[in-house]
């Protein structure tokens, strides 16, 4: 088992014995309905993470978290306005992804209003099963991140990896 830092952390990507069932670096909208958890951009190691909540994915019923991670990375841009409240369940509505010369970008549109664009040399995708969280995520109305993250998969969370797949660039 391995926490899901140290997959971001990582040199050589992990691969799964498992192929992945729908592949967010081929097929357009695979990230339908995930939650967006939180980002980590590095730039001394020159990638990003997405760390994503799958317990809501339209298209994975397996896993319960994933992450991305962006390799060379050349771009990141989030855009989203303010709700004015403490905590929020940002829900992808569109995922595009793309693959030439080279490069890797993906697209993603969120619910309530947000944007996130990456743009990098490779990415890995890592489908995951968090152990210790319930199977539904937590009630975010009227509390702070520390109320609810015992029920989110998080960058210490251990966990097994169920499937993979690299954009090979």
């Amino acid at each position: 088992m391995t926490s899901i830092e140290e997959i971001f952390t990582r040199q050589d990507p992990f691969r799964s014995s498992e192929p992945i069932v729908c592949d967010p670096f081929t097929q357009d909208d695979a990230l339908f309905d995930t939650q967006l958890l939180d980002c980590r951009v590095c730039p001394t190691s020159n990638r990003a993470a997405l760390l994503l909540d799958m317990r809501t994915a339209e298209w994975f019923p397996m896993g319960n978290a994933a992450i991305l991670v962006v390799h060379g990375l050349q771009s990141f841009h989030w855009a989203g306005s303010s709700t004015g409240q403490p905590l929020m369940a940002f829900s992808v509505q569109d995922s595009k992804p793309s693959v030439a010369a080279g490069r890797f970008r993906l697209d993603l549109e969120f619910f309530p209003d947000g944007n996130l664009s990456v743009v990098g040399g490779r990415a890995d995708f890592y489908l995951l099963e968090v152990h210790g969280i319930p199977q539904a995520p937590p009630n975010y109305t009227e509390r702070n991140l520390d109320q609810v993250r015992y029920g989110l998969p998080w960058w210490n969370s251990p966990c097994t990896m169920l499937q993979s797949s690299t954009t090979g660039t």
